[in-house]
């Protein structure tokens, strides 16, 4: 209740003051003078600080762009890295599968060389001799004529 008291007297005293009459102010030209300079300098400071925090916060963004567009391109590296590092991996992967593919070749291959030799002593002159082939008709088993197609008809 106190409180309440308290607050209505301050409210009303602020008001009779509000409302009483003022001095008339004495003001010379020099005074009116000095508060013209006073505001066009506070207009010009106020102007001055806004332009600075304006090209503070462009520099800030700038840098802000700069920063975002080095993290791209270090992540576009990156990927670019391990995209040559996959491709070299796959590219190893084929290597040493042709190197055991070549490796079970050239095992066939020596152990047909020494099937070979085998059928060939050594110091012996054995040639191979293809089979003469017999004219149809001729002999026992007559061999039919050959057809040989090239595509645009038979000979």
């Amino acid at each position: 209740m106190k409180h309440a008291r308290f607050t209505a007297a301050a409210l009303i005293g602020a008001l009779l003051l509000a409302a009483a009459p003022k001095p008339m102010a004495l003001a010379d030209g020099a005074a009116s003078t000095r508060n013209i300079i006073l505001t066009g300098a506070a207009a010009a400071g106020t102007l001055v600080i806004i332009n600075h925090n304006k090209k503070v916060h462009e520099k800030y963004a700038e840098d802000a762009q700069k920063q975002a567009a080095l993290a791209a391109q270090r992540n576009d590296a990156q990927a670019a890295a391990h995209q040559y590092k996959r491709a070299y991996e796959n590219e190893a992967a084929v290597v040493a599968n042709q190197k055991r593919e070549i490796a079970i070749q050239q095992d066939e291959i020596s152990r047909l060389k020494a099937q070979v030799a085998s059928l060939n002593p050594p110091g012996s002159n054995f040639v191979a001799t293809k089979p003469v082939a017999q004219k149809p008709g001729h002999g026992v088993n007559p061999i039919p004529a050959q057809v040989i197609a090239y595509g645009w008809g038979e000979f």
